[in-house]
């Protein structure tokens, strides 16, 4: 199994795959792109088409083409690596699954099975005639129950779990699943569903990962979802991802709304690059994965206020990692799903008239501030600015800001000082930085940089350079180790291929070699500017390595000196003497460069 996934990564070109998700561009010999697995406006993520490997400086995430499409598409490695050797044509020999997978894959068995059950009991027997009737009144079709197997789970207490238990399962496998909840005093348990209509929630892939279910009346909550799971987290989920994706690809274009219901009959209406939110928070991965698809996201949800503000985040997130964010206002009282069924030409109408996000927010803190006012003007501006900071693009920004000026009647200077001082909103945290060298960068960030300059030099360029690295410069370990492995492999081979060397390093080095390689800090540099730059940067590390040297020296001196050593203390000064003249010969030659 080893060579085959081995020859499953040989065959496929990281650079493809990661490209068919999100565009990547090139930046020395590597790639980047800004992250899809975490919230940042400033690209760390990094692609190495000549090791086949991705690194996120800002997440930390990384791996090979099978870890990156497994973390893309929501699957565990077994499902990953069955995907991914389909792509490159790699007939694979069973293998034994983890305890992990084999779990997952028991839940999934379960939810498949739970799906069966609520499918039938709404479309063949006679006490699922209530969801079908209230389906019906929603506008719904027989088909659409059909393509999305939506079911019904009955009222009483334990009838699925029962039925689960006899097809085999264990209590304890059903209680993971969610679909069964222990009573209080942990004495049985119950059914989590029961008199909903039920929407099994599939996995981008196909897979029932849990459920939605909604009440058929005003009872509250009127949705519950299934609990986080080995196979379910109800923040990376969007419904009707599997089935609208095609079209969201297809068109660059998705739509957002709040709830399964207006989704489906969206989607039954012939609206096919629709999902839903699970409920109103939307998130930095579920972003991540609607930027994949699509370049503009047209967010469709109700007049309620709250809900509005619950995603106002992620909409912000949205718009910082260069989507273009709509936003439809329903007549009032109109849910989606209620205006696509009475008038399906206005409804795309709206959508496809749809304002930006800047215009809707700003109208909405227009309406409840006076911008006559101070008070009134200050609201409305620290309302709006975290807005504009989100946009990616400079010149929208400043065409916003120009409006936004003329609304308030104050200058744009004013607004533009303030806007400095503003941080943008952002969903899952704060952003994460580039990472970059400052002129004061601890040592191993100066000794990686260092590393990150000799892989990026062309491959004749690499045995002098090394050549120029003494025993010592480097102090972090990790790196440190990859330097006398360098000159042993140089020995050994006329020509330097990274690919080979990587190869043939300790493991335990090989990660702090790709850290190197993949490194963001290079940008566009020519072959004798990357030479040039790595003397700068060899001295740099080397006058650090001096400086500590002297540190301790002086440490020294000073022990002698409580010590009352006179010749320790004579021959220590000789000692500093001498490194001080290397520090200032290094720090004149490298004033002299920099």
């Amino acid at each position: 199994m080893p060579d085959q996934i081995e020859e499953v990564k040989r065959k496929l070109d990281i650079v493809e795959v990661v490209s068919s998700y999100f565009p990547l561009q090139k930046s020395g010999k590597n790639y980047k792109a800004v992250c899809p697995f975490h919230s940042e406006k400033t690209p760390s993520f990094m692609v190495s088409p000549q090791l086949q490997i991705f690194k996120c400086f800002g997440c930390g995430e990384g791996g090979d083409v099978i870890s990156f499409y497994g973390k893309m598409e929501g699957v565990a490695f077994g499902e990953a690596l069955k995907e991914m050797a389909k792509r490159a044509g790699v007939k694979l020999i069973s293998r034994k699954e983890s305890p992990q997978e084999q779990q997952q894959e028991k839940i999934h068995g379960i939810n498949r099975l739970a799906a069966d059950y609520f499918h039938f009991l709404i479309t063949e027997h006679k006490i699922g005639s209530v969801a079908k009737d209230f389906l019906k009144s929603r506008g719904v079709k027989e088909e659409t129950i059909e393509e999305f197997s939506l079911g019904y789970a009955p009222s009483s207490w334990d009838s699925l779990g029962r039925y689960l238990l006899k097809k085999g399962y264990s209590l304890t496998d059903i209680l993971q699943s969610g679909l069964a909840v222990r009573k209080e005093g942990g004495r049985g348990y119950f059914d989590f569903f029961r008199g909903r209509v039920m929407f099994p929630l599939r996995s981008s892939l196909g897979k029932v990962a849990g459920f939605a279910g909604r009440t058929l009346g005003d009872d509250q909550p009127k949705y519950i979802n299934t609990v986080d799971t080995p196979v379910f987290e109800k923040g990376r989920y969007l419904f009707n991802l599997d089935l609208a994706k095609t079209e969201i690809k297809k068109k660059k274009e998705v739509i957002l709304v709040e709830g399964e219901m207006d989704a489906l009959v969206l989607f039954q209406e012939g609206i096919r690059n629709v999902v839903a939110t699970k409920g109103t928070a939307l998130g930095s991965f579920q972003i991540g994965t609607l930027a994949k698809f699509a370049r503009r996201l047209v967010i469709c949800f109700d007049r309620d206020a709250a809900g509005w503000e619950a995603t106002k985040k992620g909409l912000l997130l949205a718009q910082s990692v260069g989507m273009e964010v709509a936003a439809v206002l329903l007549p009032e009282g109109k849910d989606p799903d209620e205006a696509v069924l009475v008038d399906r030409a206005a409804f795309e109408k709206l959508v496809n008239s749809a304002p930006p996000l800047f215009d809707f927010y700003l109208d909405s803190a227009l309406s409840r501030s006076d911008p006559a006012t101070p008070s009134g003007k200050k609201a409305v501006a620290a309302e709006i600015l975290p807005v504009l900071k989100s946009l990616a693009n400079e010149v929208e920004k400043a065409a916003y800001l120009a409006r936004l000026a003329e609304a308030l009647k104050i200058e744009e200077d004013v607004l533009w000082r303030q806007l400095e001082k503003e941080e943008p909103l952002e969903a899952g945290g704060s952003p994460s930085p580039a990472v970059s060298l400052p002129p004061r960068a601890p040592a191993s960030k100066k000794e990686l940089y260092l590393l990150a300059l000799i892989f990026a030099l062309p491959a004749e360029r690499v045995p002098p350079v090394v050549r120029r690295i003494t025993d010592g410069d480097l102090t972090d370990l990790r790196l440190a180790a990859i330097i006398p492995a360098l000159r042993n492999y140089l020995k050994s081979t006329r020509r330097f291929r990274l690919e080979n060397f990587s190869a043939k390093l300790d493991e335990n080095f090989r990660e702090a070699l790709q850290e190197a390689v993949l490194a963001p800090f290079l940008g566009e540099l020519s072959a004798p500017q990357l030479e040039e730059e790595f003397g700068l940067a060899l001295q740099s590390v080397k006058l650090a390595r001096l400086q500590r040297e002297r540190k301790e020296l002086v440490s020294q001196i000073r022990g002698a000196e409580k010590g009352k050593d006179a010749l320790g203390v004579r021959r220590l000064q000789k000692e500093l003497l001498k490194l001080n003249e290397k520090i200032e010969l290094i720090q004149i030659h490298h004033g002299n460069n920099a």
